[in-house]
């Protein structure tokens, strides 16, 4: 486990990105609520009847987990929980963050460590033996874990991130991977680095069938690795890269720019999924992450200046451009509402039959094995948790995806896709019509449904 950590801080001194800006946002307030088990968890006319919440929104007192559930935990060696982080993945490394320094696993009664690793791949190979219990990864790293029949859990959402194919900022390439075609803009195949096996490969597959690209006339693809593609090197064309190297490169580095975003053919997603042994036996600890899991976020909008600061000074943060850390918090946890992390099966095709569709696609390159199906998928994908969260808090549970405009044009597994994103919808007013319903006190104020 130590060589484990030491490589991954090895990484993460090579990769240092970053950033900071400032963002003031307090009188925000939240969403999304729907009962579950309530001879387990309470039901919603008790927590109305309770309504004493913290100053950034979370109702008290904090539930704690059994000492059943603790013992049987101490029992696997689980104890203290071990939780994987990837310190430089947005939106991610900041809630882990927040979750181990508020000690909000303490406060509900579970011990927890929390150890970084910078790829999903490494991540696991510690979850699938049980070294660590709780990982984070995008879809293919879940992908994973189906393949070996880990039981799991997948309880959180890290959804639409930005990715880009990036060039050099003198190429002659203008705004799109179809300028490939034909290799009329460079007057060959242009060379495209991407790391084998990842989204930014899966997404250039996807274009390659969008445009009708060839291989060895139209492209050569070559595999890189993500701190050398940071680096925009010389004898390699375009990139692909996901945030906040996007911003790194294009806005810090100036290094490169932005040639076409990624989001127009792969819709990015990830996870936060737990064994699923911790289900069957201490289903608690699992809502306890969840409810940890959320209430980083709303300790991050109440004091986002203290979180910033805080997460920046971390010796995880070493060497990163605060700037770049301050503005990577405001596009992925400040500005959307806090209802995105919501582990949907399908609305309007998320998830499952996007994950079907994507998965799909790299099953046909032979990158992946299997075929994925709606079983596979709905044999950890677990909403259940979050929607108790949620009311908890007295949200509603989204009907709609928040990262997606309201008259989203696009459908699913038909790219190109018209803009769509968290980083596209901008800054999005919390709670809203439809977020609540029953009353929620955030900083000082109540808000009511509406």
């Amino acid at each position: 486990m130590k060589d484990i950590k030491n490589q991954k801080q090895v990484n993460l001194n090579k990769l240092a990105l970053a950033s900071r800006r400032s963002f003031i946002e307090k009188g925000i307030g939240l969403t999304a609520a729907v009962g579950l088990a309530p001879s387990l968890f309470g039901s919603a006319n008790a927590f109305a009847q309770s309504a004493s919440f913290s100053p950034w929104g979370w109702p008290l007192p904090h539930k704690k987990v059994s000492e059943k559930s603790v013992a049987w935990l101490k029992s696997k060696g689980w104890w203290p929980l071990q939780i994987a982080w990837n310190p430089l993945w947005s939106e991610g490394n900041v809630i882990l963050f927040l979750m181990r320094q508020q000690k909000l696993m303490e406060q509900r009664g579970i011990e927890a460590e929390y150890t970084p690793f910078l790829a999903a791949s490494l991540m696991n190979e510690a979850y699938m033996p049980g070294r660590i219990q709780i990982a984070q990864a995008g879809s293919l790293g879940l992908l994973q874990v189906i393949d070996k029949k880990i039981p799991t859990a997948a309880v959180a959402c890290y959804p639409t991130q930005r990715q880009a194919f990036l060039c050099h900022k003198d190429s002659p390439l203008k705004n799109s991977l179809s300028e490939l075609k034909g290799a009329k803009a460079l007057g060959r195949p242009a060379v495209v680095g991407v790391t084998i096996g990842s989204t930014t490969h899966l997404a250039f597959l996807i274009a390659v069938k969008v445009y009708g690209l060839e291989d060895g006339k139209d492209y050569i693809l070559k595999n890189t690795a993500p701190a050398d593609i940071i680096m925009m090197p010389q004898g390699i064309d375009i990139v692909g890269i996901w945030e906040p190297n996007v911003m790194l490169m294009d806005e810090f580095l100036k290094n490169a720019r932005i040639l076409d975003l990624i989001n127009n053919y792969q819709i990015f997603n990830g996870y936060s999924y737990i064994r699923g042994e911790i289900e069957e036996n201490a289903p608690d600890v699992i809502q306890a992450y969840a409810d940890s899991f959320m209430e980083a976020q709303l300790y991050a909008r109440y004091k986002p200046k203290e979180a910033i600061a805080d997460f920046a000074n971390d010796p995880s943060q070493r060497g990163r451009d605060i700037k770049l850390i301050e503005r990577d918090v405001q596009i992925h946890v400040l500005n959307p509402k806090p209802t995105r992390n919501y582990v949907f099966e399908d609305t309007d095709g998320l998830w499952i039959p996007l994950e079907m569709y994507q998965a799909g696609i790299m099953t046909d390159a032979g990158v992946l094995k299997l075929r994925y199906t709606v079983a596979d998928f709905k044999s950890v994908l677990r909403p259940k948790y979050l929607a108790e969260t949620f009311n908890q808090l007295g949200w509603a549970v989204p009907k709609k995806a928040p990262f997606m405009p309201p008259n989203w044009s696009g459908k699913v597994g038909q790219p190109p896709y018209p803009p769509y994103g968290v980083m596209e919808m901008g800054k999005q007013n919390f709670p809203g019509p439809g977020d609540l319903v029953r009353p929620w006190t955030f900083a000082g104020k109540t808000y009511k449904p509406s």
